[in-house]
């Protein structure tokens, strides 16, 4: 099930002077690639507190990251337009390579720098809507589980129409946020445009709740409605619930 973040009043921290972690020497020479996942709070004046490994493809990178974390800064989460304290919790990637996993997934660049802060969909006035949302894939891994999740994750919609940096608000399982991460990069939209008429970045976030017993009806659904697919273990599409 998607649905947006409507956030009325919540604008989500950012991060304004990140500080990379040293690949660690003998991963690096051995040409070994990995993640990282962070959880930690941003304080109302943007520093961040109380900071966790949460998940790590090899120890070493788990460490090097916690060397850094105390260095990042943040534009603190505003409600109401007021700083507020804020959990937030983070991929980091290493990569031997210039190109990272999800952009080598993706076939384009999903991270980049803007000059200027994009604009946040709360204040276009409409949210943006992609040609179809994408729904993730229940992951395989966790098949008769019953696990439940929802993953919510922060992105930037660039001037071309791409969803590109984004960020892992909520989630817990890293096989929930792969699939969440491999949905939202795969989301298709009309750029934005000023009152310029000049195509402008723009900042929203999506969430994603997944459910085992909802991914059996969607198949037993998608057997029903065009047989031609059954069988198929690829992700459907489908348009947001009105």
């Amino acid at each position: 099930m998607v649905g947006l973040i409507a956030a009325e009043n919540f604008v989500p921290p950012r991060l304004t002077r990140p500080v990379e972690p040293e690949y660690p020497k003998d991963l690096h020479s051995a040409g070994v690639e990995g993640q990282v996942e962070v959880i930690f709070e941003v304080t109302r004046r943007g520093a961040v507190e109380n900071p966790d490994v949460s998940y790590a493809t090899h120890p070493a990178f788990g460490e090097s990251v916690k060397k850094v974390l105390a260095k990042w800064r943040f534009s603190p989460a505003r409600r109401d337009g007021l700083p507020v304290h804020q959990r937030v919790k983070m991929p980091v990637m290493f990569v031997v390579r210039s190109d990272d996993p999800l952009s080598k997934w993706a076939g384009r660049n999903v991270f980049k720098r803007f000059e200027n802060e994009p604009t946040e969909a709360d204040d276009i006035g409409e949210w943006p809507e992609p040609s179809a949302w994408i729904e993730p894939y229940y992951p395989p891994q966790l098949n008769g589980t019953g696990k439940r999740e929802e993953v919510v994750i922060n992105f930037v919609i660039d001037e071309y129409g791409d969803v590109v940096n984004p960020e892992v608000l909520i989630g817990e399982d890293p096989h929930f946020i792969a699939s969440a991460l491999a949905a939202t990069v795969s989301l298709d939209f009309s750029p934005h445009l000023n009152e310029d008429g000049e195509p402008t970045p723009v900042a929203m976030a999506v969430s994603y709740k997944f459910d085992e017993k909802k991914q059996d009806q969607w198949e037993r659904v998608g057997e029903v409605t065009d047989p031609q697919k059954r069988g198929s273990s690829k992700s459907r599409t489908r348009s947001r619930d009105k």
